[in-house]
């Protein structure tokens, strides 16, 4: 008599079991399941793509420096972690340095401007566009030309460079500036064809 009452409270108990499971689980949508937290991060907040960077993503394009500034450069970069390293650091460093020179874009990857510059750029997505190019011409480079194509991550182009590209785009214009960086030009050293004067002597 015990062994049959056991019997019947483990089936009665399975059975309760199985339809609480069918109730609950199987016949429940996935709407449902998602209204009751099932499968949902508990740190999420609710709107997945706030949660994927997006305010990220409008504090790191937002532009530097003053409108209508000599020099205006838009970088070129369809991804966030170019943004975040190296690129908006150095455009950081670069807006401290020229304050009222210098003007910073980043267009986003979806917009028609972003488009169009990368059309002049031959194609290229990421890199800098100084005044409407992506070549500068700057004596003191190797090849008289520094292509600011890419990240300066395997020193493609350095922020040197980038001073550089930015001062000489101010003595085109006319503008007095205190320069921040050597400009070395050998060739237009007004010594540079002269005889040392202490050759040939000795002491």
């Amino acid at each position: 008599m015990s062994m049959k009452m056991k019997t019947v409270l483990i089936v009665v108990g399975l059975l309760v079991i199985v339809a609480l499971f069918n109730r609950f689980i199987i016949r429940m949508d996935p709407t449902q399941l998602a209204a009751r937290g099932v499968g949902k991060d508990a740190h999420s907040h609710g709107d997945e793509a706030v949660e994927e960077g997006k305010p990220g993503e409008v504090d790191l394009r937002q532009p530097m420096g003053p409108e209508g500034a000599p020099v205006l450069i838009q970088v070129l970069a369809t991804g966030m972690t170019e943004l975040e390293m190296p690129l908006r650091p150095m455009m950081s460093s670069l807006s401290g340095v020229y304050p009222q020179f210098v003007r910073i874009e980043f267009p986003a990857p979806a917009s028609e401007e972003f488009k169009k510059l990368v059309e002049q750029a031959q194609g290229m997505t990421t890199g800098l566009m100084i005044n409407g190019e992506m070549i500068k011409e700057i004596p003191e480079a190797k090849l008289g030309f520094i292509t600011f194509q890419g990240t300066p991550t395997f020193d493609e182009w350095t922020e040197q460079d980038l001073r550089l590209a930015v001062e000489h785009e101010l003595e085109k214009a006319g503008i007095e500036f205190t320069p921040q960086v050597e400009h070395a030009d050998p060739a237009a050293d007004p010594h540079a064809g002269e005889a040392d004067p202490h050759a040939g002597h000795s002491h």
